[in-house]
Order: C-alpha cells, then structure tokens, then sequence
C-alpha cells in the first residue's frame, strides 16, 4: 500500500493545508529540468492537479504528465 493509498480517506484540503503555493515553486525563466523537477514536487509531494500546474506554468497539461512520468523514471 502507497503512501497516496494510506491517506485516501483524508479530504485533499486537509492533507495540503499547508501546501505551498504554486508561484512559490516555479520561478519565470527557470530551466526545464528545475522546472519539471518543480512539476514533479507540486504534483507528488504537494497533491496539485497536473491541470492547476500546467495552468499556472502555462503548458498543457500532457506535457505536465509526460515530466512527471520521466522524472519517476529516473
């Protein structure tokens, strides 16, 4: 059972309440791999949609999954 699985039944407001914010972890101009290593944070660590960081970043939210998806490969 994942970390994720455990805590399931907790609502997402309260498991981030003290999440932060998005445009505390990207910064304009920031190279793709500081940028995808952010992705990967917002969404595994801190529970963001692929949706609200590809909304925030400004990219479709495919090529948000596809740099979560290579960062877990690594």
């Amino acid at each position: 059972m994942t970390q994720r699985e455990k805590i399931k039944e907790i609502p997402r407001a309260q498991r981030y309440v003290s999440r932060p914010g998005l445009s505390k972890l990207f910064s304009k101009g920031e190279k793709t791999t500081r940028r995808n290593s952010n992705i990967y944070a917002a969404h595994v660590k801190y529970g963001y949609t692929l949706k609200e960081i590809a909304d925030h970043v400004g990219i479709h939210y495919t090529t948000v999954s596809k740099a979560v998806k290579r960062f877990d490969e690594k």
